[in-house]
């Protein structure tokens, strides 16, 4: 008999085991391939030429990943079966943008298949968290979105040293054929995973009505305007200049016609009204966007000031941010667990991820001086790894079990682009900062923007509420929808 909570747990545990897995290789290789691109692509600039434009191989990702995840929310909400092969589908273009790396013979060449990995990351976090989710009870499915954070932790770590080690021992392309090869692995896998039938599909479909077409094409462009003009805007697009100013314009222009397609179609929108209605999406997106914002001052910008202030090497630097990411190798399943348990994120946003990073970031204000010692750095820096372990399970359990059902596809799609934005954003303000004061002065000052966002963190932390929902009700609607479904069979 179908399960009348969600038919996606009618699957054997081996097939729901297979997407677990699947996406969490999927998570491993997405930040492996972010944290080991700051390694990568000047070693590749230095074989095919292009110094001066291989970030942009970094850059082009962010407009399709955000631009992406809409479309995917909504027609995964739509259309439930199709989250498996759209989790496949994005990974393969993935496989596809990396190979195209391998095979490039300067940087343009480079640069322009790096586009299609956005889809892959868009993909992991609209579709891989939630069919997760699906495939699994509250209480379970939180304690495998936890151990997701845990991966993000693994992936941070190794990353960069894998992908260092990988160039010594072989060469760059060979990276990037490696990396492509954990993309394929990870389709694959979930390949073979949980899948529903178009029947079953019907039964957890929220979204009534036409594809919105007008409202996706001004999401898309407001979104992507928006991410270009402030990630260029201090190097290819400057501020100030025509070119900026008419990706501002374009984005203003959008979000016009975004909100007027919103209050027409209301829930029939790309992002449903009531997914803006709900407390708890706005308060996750508010989050997701302040933790990367706040987290940015040292997980960025603390390695340019132990090397040019305390005028230690790339070594300690690489120490320092160890010790950031170690301790969510541990604290992931932990937090996990107590999010399934009490079905809410929000103790842990105002105490750990809010209030620690509150303390954390005081502290380095007055630490992070000339002459300062390395090893309390480290130890700050093991503390710090707190707060961070504790913001990943905002990003990948809160909103699959803060959020009800009939938003919760929508919904995540933009909390997850919160966490885009925070970290789009922050480079370029916390950059501006630094070249204004100097690279001391300029840290003190970034580290007490750092904590205005703490603080806007611990806001969004103290507005959520327990959520009104519970699988209970899940499941007398989707047996109300059943039994109406079957009326229209028989007839």
């Amino acid at each position: 008999m179908m399960d009348v909570v969600n038919p996606y747990r009618n699957n054997t545990q081996v097939r729901k085991m297979l997407t677990v897995i699947g996406v969490y290789i999927g998570m491993f290789g997405s930040i492996t391939i972010a944290m080991g691109n700051s390694i990568l692509l000047p070693m590749a600039a230095q074989d095919i030429g292009g110094e001066d434009i291989y970030s942009l191989a970094a850059s082009v990702i962010g407009p399709i990943s955000v631009a992406t995840m809409p479309l995917f929310g909504f027609l995964g909400a739509k259309f439930p079966t199709l989250k498996r092969t759209g989790f496949v589908v994005g990974f393969l273009l993935g496989v596809v943008a990396l190979l195209g790396r391998t095979l490039a013979p300067n940087m343009l060449a480079f640069i322009i298949p790096s586009v299609l990995i956005g889809f892959a990351s868009a993909a992991l976090y609209t579709f891989g968290y939630t069919i997760i989710r699906d495939c699994f009870s509250q209480k379970q499915a939180g304690i495998y979105l936890g151990f997701l954070a845990t991966m993000l932790a693994v992936g941070s770590l190794v990353g960069p040293v894998l992908t260092g080690g990988l160039i010594e021992l072989a060469s760059w392309r060979f990276v990037t054929g490696f990396q492509a090869t954990i993309f394929l692995i990870a389709a694959i896998i979930v390949f073979f995973g949980a899948r529903i039938t178009k029947e079953e599909g019907k039964l957890i479909s929220y979204v009534q009505g036409k594809f919105d077409l007008i409202g996706a094409l001004s999401l898309s462009f407001l979104l992507a305007s928006l991410i270009v003009a402030l990630s260029l805007g201090g190097n290819y697009i400057k501020f100030g200049t025509l070119a900026n100013n008419l990706l501002f314009a374009v984005a203003a222009i959008s979000l016009v016609v975004l909100i007027i397609t919103i209050r027409r179609k209301r829930d029939a929108a790309i992002v449903p009204l009531s997914a803006f209605k709900n407390r708890n999406t706005i308060a996750l997106f508010g989050a997701n966007f302040f933790s990367p914002f706040s987290s940015m001052a040292l997980s960025f910008f603390l390695p340019m000031f132990l090397i040019y202030v305390l005028g230690t090497g790339a070594g300690a630097s690489s120490i320092a941010m160890s010790c950031y990411a170690v301790v969510g190798l541990f604290l992931g399943p932990i937090f996990g667990r107590w999010v399934a348990k009490s079905g809410t994120v929000k103790p842990i946003v105002i105490w750990f991820s809010g209030a620690w990073r509150v303390a954390i970031t005081i502290v380095f204000i007055f630490v992070l001086v000339p002459g300062a010692n390395i090893y309390v750095v480290y130890f700050l820096m093991l503390l710090a790894g707190l707060y961070a372990s504790a913001a990943n399970i905002v990003t990948t359990a809160a909103p699959q079990v803060m959020i009800e059902p009939k938003v919760r596809q929508q919904s995540n799609a933009l909390i997850q682009l919160g966490q885009t934005y925070g970290g789009v954003l922050s480079i370029p303000v916390y950059t501006a900062i630094i070249t204004a004061f100097g690279q001391e002065q300029g840290m003190t000052y970034g580290l007490y923007l750092a904590l205005a966002g703490a603080v806007a963190l611990m806001i969004c932390g103290i507005i959520m509420k327990k959520p009104d929902w519970n699988e209970e009700k899940e499941q007398e609607d989707i047996k109300a929808r059943a039994e109406t479904l079957a009326k229209e069979t028989e007839h």
